[in-house]
């Protein structure tokens, strides 16, 4: 007997990075020295204490000096931290208003936009920043996610190639950041060794790095590679052992290899888990699985991928 195991999964999510490359205006020393506050709200986003540094950076706008593109750009980085997307679209344009080279300011103008699915816009200031400076990689790596986010996959590709081949080789985080999410691209177009091969080099950057090894159980898992595919989920719940997708995934995998009472198990933490969370949805989804697994002889045992 072949057991379908397909509405299933949906518990193996592509975990997008969304972890798009900020900005911030910072004028030469001898303006800083001239103006205090612009000092001090450069100091409280480096402290991550927006919302001074907002209060910082308003007092410089009101003020009315050769500052304010770059108080409104950074106003707009602190309106982004603090998930103010409007607020952060408005500071931007304010900024480039003032001055149309800005890069900073576009970038963080294309984050406030994608974030308020202005995606269009988004896209048009990450233009507007190749067109300023053509090898700046954040540039290129959040358009990609952007095309990424449109299911516009080739486009999103093409992005990432060019952002990688504007990295310096000491820009190890971005990097990660790059290979990553062209991985889940690669996932999304099925083209599994591509994906397999990014998240490598994402594992070798970082070797606790958790939804890389997510990732690749699953392009693993998808390629048939059923004892790779273990190993990896075996190692996201070594990271974490309260990562319930990853109990999941390795009982589908268990189940693939003939492993009946390996899966059951993960299958039961999973629902312990679930239960825990008080997640109702994702509690009898495992039940219903669990009691078909138990219905099965071991040997005939197999979930169907795809």
């Amino acid at each position: 007997m072949i057991y379908s195991a397909n509405y299933f999964f949906r518990f193996l999510i592509l975990i997008a990075a969304i972890l798009f490359c900020l900005g911030f205006s910072s004028p030469t020393s001898s303006k800083l020295s001239i103006n205090s506050q612009f000092a001090q709200g450069i100091s409280s986003l480096n402290e991550e204490n927006y919302q001074q540094a907002i209060s910082n950076f308003t007092e410089v706008i009101n003020n009315k000096n050769d500052l304010m593109d770059a108080a409104y750009s950074n106003r707009c980085l602190a309106h982004l931290q603090l998930n103010n997307n409007q607020a952060a679209k408005e500071d931007c344009y304010q900024a480039l208003t003032l001055n149309s080279k800005n890069i900073e300011a576009y970038l963080n103008n294309g984050i406030a936009n994608y974030r308020l699915d202005n995606y269009q816009q988004a896209l048009a200031a990450y233009e507007q920043i190749i067109k300023l400076k053509k090898d700046d990689y954040r540039a290129y790596y959040n358009q990609g996610l952007v095309y990424f986010q449109l299911a516009d996959y080739d486009r999103a590709l093409n992005s990432y190639n060019q952002a990688l081949s504007h990295c310096d080789e000491n820009q190890v985080q971005p990097k990660i950041l790059i290979h990553y999410d062209r991985a889940l691209t690669h996932l999304k177009l099925e083209n599994f060794s591509k994906a397999i091969a990014d998240l490598n080099h994402v594992i070798i950057f970082n070797p606790n790095h958790e939804y890389a090894y997510s990732q690749r159980g699953y392009a693993y898992l998808k390629s048939g590679n059923y004892g790779a595919a273990f190993k990896d989920f075996s190692q996201v719940i070594e990271l974490n052992p309260q990562a319930t997708f990853a109990y999941i995934n390795r009982g589908i995998t268990a189940g693939n290899l003939g492993f009946k009472k390996v899966a059951l198990k993960d299958f039961n933490i999973a629902l312990k888990q679930f239960e825990a969370n008080e997640n109702l949805d994702g509690y009898q989804k495992i039940l219903a699985l669990i009691r078909q697994l138990k219905q099965m002889n071991a040997n005939t045992y197999r979930i169907s991928v795809g």
